[in-house]
């Protein structure tokens, strides 16, 4: 397998080799649903990555000392600082960098990206990861692109993914990762559609922020949020934010500002906006047959999928 594959080359059998997000989002393409272009690096680049550079044996030794289970929070805090800090200061041996960065700069050029995880035990059933991995937005160019790669890679040992793991007796040992890199969509306005409510079955869930949806995804941004009738698609309930921040892409990162005056009495989505965003995980509902988690983003008129998840 090319460790760089456009992620409509994937199928559901390449989850080991991409994770669910590639995937997902590779279903999600040829289905023709509007998702921004992407590929992934896959999980063969990690496990090379580690072994060439010696970070397998040295991460082998941080849980030689005491068994994850056995740690206590400061510990598990220590063995984490110490493994990112392992893979920040590793460089790229040749003969893997060599296989994905002419891939990444063919794929992208100078063209802005976001980067993302992928692991194969993520976005499942048992095991969302939300938000427990790294992602980063507003990245450029195949060096910029490889740096961010280690760091979602680096992201697989962060003190929440461990206690994550721990929680769900996962081998952190066996671990790899996928990850995932997507044009980046300016969009004005972002959020989630979660087709089925946690909290009551008949409703589905809509939350939305002005600008990029790195804000509300990292907590940084409270959302507008809109309860759904599941059979309707009607809205029941509209609880509004308070909204005085907004996250954009400048130069090469996202940044959060002040929102202009203009918007703050304006609710992220209208309702036509409202039924797009409903109507599409809906329709994402039914092609993978079980309730989603939908990432998504308006640019101007055009509505794009970023993500699905169980």
């Amino acid at each position: 397998m090319d460790w760089v594959r456009p992620v409509e080359d994937l199928s559901a059998g390449d989850r080991k080799l991409a994770g669910g997000k590639a995937v997902h989002l590779g279903a999600l393409t040829r289905a023709g649903l509007n998702v921004p272009r992407a590929c992934v690096v896959a999980e063969a680049a990690y496990r090379e990555f580690v072994d060439r550079t010696g970070l397998r044996g040295r991460i082998l030794i941080e849980f030689s000392r005491k068994r994850l289970d056995q740690m206590r929070w400061e510990e598990m805090w220590d063995a984490s600082l110490r493994i990112r800090h392992m893979f920040a200061q590793a460089s790229w041996p040749a003969p893997v960098r060599e296989r994905v960065a002419p891939a990444l700069e063919t794929a992208f050029g100078d063209t802005a990206v976001a980067v993302r995880s992928s692991a194969p035990e993520e976005d499942t059933q048992r095991a969302s990861f939300a938000g427990v991995h790294a992602s980063f937005v507003n990245v450029r160019g195949p060096d910029a692109i490889l740096e961010h790669v280690k760091l979602v890679w680096a992201s697989l040992f962060s003190d929440a993914a461990l206690l994550y793991a721990r929680e769900l007796g996962l081998d952190v040992l066996s671990s790899s990762m996928a990850v995932v890199v997507q044009e980046l969509v300016r969009g004005d306005c972002s959020g989630v559609a979660f087709t089925r409510s946690p909290t009551r079955e008949e409703q589905g869930v809509i939350e939305a922020v002005h600008g990029l949806n790195q804000g509300l995804v990292d907590g940084v941004i409270a959302p507008d949020r809109w309860l759904v009738s599941r059979e309707s698609g009607g809205v029941e309930r509209h609880e509004p934010a308070e909204r005085d921040r907004w996250v954009v892409a400048e130069a090469s990162a996202a940044v959060v500002e002040a929102l202009p005056e203009a918007l703050k009495a304006q609710p992220p989505l209208d309702s036509s906006r409202l039924s797009r965003v409903w109507r599409t995980a809906a329709e994402i509902e039914r092609l993978f047959g079980a309730a989603q988690d939908v990432e998504w983003t308006f640019a101007g008129d055009d509505l794009f999928v970023l993500q699905a998840r169980p």
